[in-house]
C-alpha cells in the first residue's frame, strides 16, 4: 500500500497547468493523467469496500469476545463454591485472555475506521483531480482532422509502454508484506505478574465469599 499512497498523494498534489505548460503533447498528458487517476479510484473504492467490511466485522468480534470474557466470571465462582481453586484460577486467565483479545480487537477496529476515513477523502480528491483534467483537456484546442494519422505507429508504441509501466506498478504493489512487531519480552512477564497477582486476590475474595457462605445448621429440637 505504501507505493499506490505515494503515487495518489502525487497525483492529488500535482499541478495541472504547469504539467500542460511543459508537456510537448499537452492533449497525450492529460489523457495519461485521466486514465492513472481512474485506475487509482478502481483500486481505492475497492479498499474502501474491504476496509468497511473489515471494520464492521472487527466489531463484531470485539463484542462478542467481550461478552464471552464476562461470562468466566460466573464459571469461576462456581468452581471456587465446589472447592476447585484450580479450575477456579483457569477460568479466570481464560477471563483476561479474552478480554486483551476483545482490545486487541477494538483497537484494530479503529485502525479500520481511520483507513475508511482517509480513503473516502483519497477518493473526494482524486475526483476532482479528474473533474480538472477533462476540464482541462476539453478546453484545449482541437488538432487539424489528419494531423495525427502519420503518428499511429509511434502512438501504439507508446501506449503498449504505458501500459506495460502500469502493469509493473500493480505488480510492485502486490509484492509488499507487513511485518507484526514482536512484543517487548520484559514487558510481558511484568504484565504476567501483575495479571498473576490480580488474579490470586480475586481468587482469595471467592474463596472467603465461598467460605462465608456455607448453610447455617439446624439447631436440635
Amino acid at each position: 500500500m505504501i507505493h499506490i499512497a505515494v503515487r495518489i498523494r502525487e497525483l492529488v498534489s500535482s499541478n495541472v497547468d504547469s504539467m500542460i505548460g511543459s508537456a510537448g503533447d499537452p492533449a497525450k498528458m492529460l489523457k495519461l493523467l485521466r486514465t492513472e487517476i481512474e485506475e487509482s479510484l478502481i483500486t481505492l473504492h475497492g479498499d474502501l469496500s474491504k476496509a468497511k467490511r473489515q471494520h464492521e466485522r472487527l466489531l463484531a468480534q470485539a463484542e462478542a469476545t467481550a461478552a464471552r470474557a464476562e461470562e468466566w466470571t460466573a464459571k469461576a465462582r462456581t468452581a471456587m463454591d465446589h472447592k476447585r481453586e484450580d479450575l477456579a484460577r483457569s477460568a479466570l486467565l481464560a477471563r483476561e485472555d479474552e478480554r486483551a483479545q476483545a482490545e486487541r480487537l477494538r483497537d484494530a477496529a479503529r485502525d479500520a475506521s481511520e483507513t475508511v476515513k482517509e480513503l473516502a477523502d483519497a477518493i473526494e480528491r482524486l475526483e476532482a483531480k479528474r473533474t480538472e483534467a477533462i476540464a482541462k483537456l476539453k478546453d484545449l484546442p482541437r488538432e487539424p482532422q489528419g494531423a495525427g494519422a502519420a503518428a499511429t505507429g509511434d502512438s501504439k508504441a507508446e501506449r503498449h509502454l504505458d501500459r506495460i509501466e502500469r502493469m509493473e506498478r500493480r505488480v510492485d504493489l502486490t509484492s509488499e508484506a507487513r511485518a507484526e512487531p514482536a512484543p517487548a519480552s520484559v514487558d510481558a512477564e511484568i504484565a504476567a505478574l501483575r495479571r498473576d497477582a490480580a488474579l490470586a486476590a480475586e481468587l482469595a475474595a471467592m474463596k472467603a465469599q465461598a467460605g462465608s457462605a456455607k448453610p447455617a445448621t439446624r439447631k436440635a429440637k
